[in-house]
């Protein structure tokens, strides 16, 4: 039913402003900050084909929780917004903590936004499909709470409230009920995350292991009852000097149950870049891939990066399905 066509608001805000804390964070940790809080600010600049041309800032805090914790990485706040051309605009705030010489980590954010999007309507009976344009308008708030349980591994609890509306761009002679649908996308879960790099934020060297496991119920205000699985294990291997590393990564994404169209796995998020987003999509993406990153003085640096992926209704579907590559060189 056309009602089921949503992205999952999950993957749209929270993916993103993962990734961007995380890359904007490394020369924060590298700096080695004096000062009792250190501020920084970014410009975002992109271009898609689907959003045209972005633009957008972030500004982060970065801070010790406690002057006598040498331990834990520096905790931070801050906030993110994004503007596109073809009018898409959202928000963030968010806090990241790391407690009690890394005994506790927390993750929290709020956002809203309005979407336009598309994605990919197969249609069997021609052999062929179309894009299928709609608005999203969405506001969510996540909170992630991990704890070390021995060496280096911690496991934590995660609850994900999602609330959206969507309007399809379809014909006018489209039943009204059809056009508009209206959607909760809340869960509960939670976290394994196991790893030995020689830095939190930006390692050089070592590898680390996540493990994530989501549950949509209607007692958490959920219209729709699936479970998902998601596990990634990157390994980061230092060549010629501390300039220069090759970065591995695996990663799987898989959804079980009744699963509806917002709940499925997309290539081209995190994982083999490149890909319009919706036109390869399942139950199940599997992606392999390697980086090789070169930093440069001032922090500056350099990547170039090849990979292959897939998306899959069953793993029996393995052997038969697209294999799908992607690369590309990027400057950070």
């Amino acid at each position: 039913m056309l009602k089921q066509h949503l992205h999952s608001i999950y993957n749209i805000f929270v993916l993103l402003f993962l990734g961007l804390i995380g890359s904007f964070s490394n020369a924060q940790e590298e700096s080695k900050p004096q000062k009792k809080v250190n501020f920084a600010g970014v410009p975002v600049v992109n271009y898609s084909n689907a959003t045209g041309f972005s633009l957008g800032a972030m500004g982060q805090a970065f801070y010790k929780i406690s002057k006598k914790d040498s331990i834990s990485p520096v905790s931070s706040s801050g906030i993110f917004a994004m503007y596109t051309t073809n009018g898409n605009w959202f928000g963030t705030l968010f806090q990241r903590l790391y407690i009690n010489k890394d005994r506790w980590r927390i993750l929290a954010a709020v956002g809203s936004g309005n979407i336009n999007y598309q994605y990919f309507q197969e249609i069997p009976v021609f052999g062929t499909g179309g894009f299928i344009g709609y608005n999203t308008q969405a506001n969510f708030a996540m909170l992630k709470v991990e704890r070390k349980i021995i060496g280096k591994l911690y496991f934590g609890l995660l609850g994900i409230y999602s609330n959206s509306k969507t309007v399809f761009d379809l014909p006018e002679f489209i039943p009204p009920s059809l056009l508009t649908n209206q959607r909760s996308m809340n869960s509960a879960g939670y976290t394994l995350n196991y790893g030995k790099r020689d830095n939190q934020i930006n390692p050089y060297s070592g590898y680390n292991i996540t493990f994530r496991n989501n549950f949509y119920r209607d007692w958490i205000g959920s219209d729709d009852k699936f479970e998902s699985y998601n596990f990634t294990y990157n390994h980061f291997i230092p060549i010629k000097s501390s300039r220069d590393i090759i970065a591995t990564r695996f990663h799987t994404a898989i959804a079980t149950g009744d699963v509806p169209f917002q709940g499925q796995n997309v290539v081209g998020q995190d994982d083999i870049r490149g890909y319009t987003e919706g036109r390869y999509r399942d139950n199940q993406v599997y992606a392999l891939q390697a980086e090789y990153r070169h930093r440069f003085k001032n922090k500056f640096g350099m990547v170039g990066f090849f990979g292959m992926a897939t998306a899959v209704e069953t793993l029996s579907d393995l052997n038969r399905a697209p294999f799908l590559p992607g690369g590309g060189l990027g400057i950070r």
